[in-house]
């Protein structure tokens, strides 16, 4: 089964609701929970079973310092040039049949990726 996932508020909505209207398994967060603290919304997307796409490095401190349980997060480490660029990144992700971010933290960046096992 393909993983879903849940795109951090700093990756634009209008994005994340136009790849899912193309059928990709995405959500964002809810509209009444925006300015959630990235602690909850690592909560949020482990009782959900997503895997968080972000641009925030805060992450990374959360799951490797603090021990945050989290499904998978996929770190967007590129420059947001504009909206186009992020789509079609996040495109090339999700259609490659041979990406699985469970249980791993991947860090993105334009040329190549990083894949660290989640402690």
């Amino acid at each position: 089964m393909k993983p879903k996932y849940l795109a951090d508020e700093n990756i634009p909505l209008k994005i994340v609701e136009e790849l899912k209207e193309e059928g990709y398994p995405i959500e964002s967060i809810p509209a009444k929970q925006w300015g959630m603290q990235d602690k909850n919304v690592i909560k949020y997307a482990f009782q959900k079973k997503l895997i968080i796409l972000t641009f925030d490095k805060d992450f990374g401190q959360l799951v490797f310092k603090e021990k945050l349980q989290v499904i998978g997060i996929v770190l967007l480490r590129f420059p947001p040039t504009s909206p186009l660029r992020i789509k079609s990144l996040l495109r090339e992700i999700l259609d490659d049949e041979d990406f699985n971010p469970l249980g791993k933290f991947v860090v993105v960046h334009e040329t190549h990726m990083r894949i660290v096992e989640l402690p």
